[in-house]
């Protein structure tokens, strides 16, 4: 299977709106749900919750799907039954695979707490190579936020394209 490209279309290669719509979408969506998430995985081992930390590396994977998704333009999803049918119309197979090899539920081992981990970290390094940019996040009382300065810097390249302001928001609640 080819690899997708972040580009609406394979010649067009990196222009701004790219960067400012689908770009930061993914970006957000992987610095509000992808890194927490994976702060939980870690964190689920630490205390042997093994069952918490499979779930929680299959939510990552999911994400990381569709984040994807995001980058080649495909979707914007926000709610677990977007997410889900993103997945199911997804063209990018691997944090799929990993997920369907996962065992989850009470029965779940350190094994499998640690293969699913493991297949976390990988699928959000390949995500991490696609992304534009990093999107830094603070952890506030209520959850996680991106940087004010960024998210501003961010809007200002949306207004200047014609793009309407970013949903932030839907994403941070």
């Amino acid at each position: 299977m080819s690899a997708v490209t972040p580009f609406p279309d394979e010649t067009a290669g990196l222009d701004a709106h790219w960067y400012a719509a689908e770009g930061i979408a993914a970006a957000v969506a992987h610095a509000m749900l992808v890194q927490p998430g994976r702060e939980d995985v870690a964190s689920a081992i630490e205390r042997g919750d093994w069952p918490r930390a499979v779930a929680a590396a299959v939510e990552c994977l999911r994400w990381i799907a569709v984040c994807h998704e995001m980058l080649a333009g495909r979707c914007s999803a926000r709610t677990g039954v977007e997410v889900d049918l993103v997945i199911a119309g997804s063209r990018r197979a691997e944090p799929l695979e990993a997920m369907r090899t996962m065992v989850a539920g009470a029965a779940a081992t350190r094994g499998d707490a640690e293969r699913a981990a493991d297949a976390a970290a990988a699928a959000d390094t390949r995500l991490r190579a696609e992304l534009p940019f990093r999107l830094p996040v603070r952890r506030t009382p209520t959850g996680h936020r991106p940087a004010a300065e960024v998210v501003s810097q961010l809007e200002r390249l949306r207004h200047r394209l014609g793009l309407p302001l970013f949903d932030w928001e839907a994403w941070t609640g």
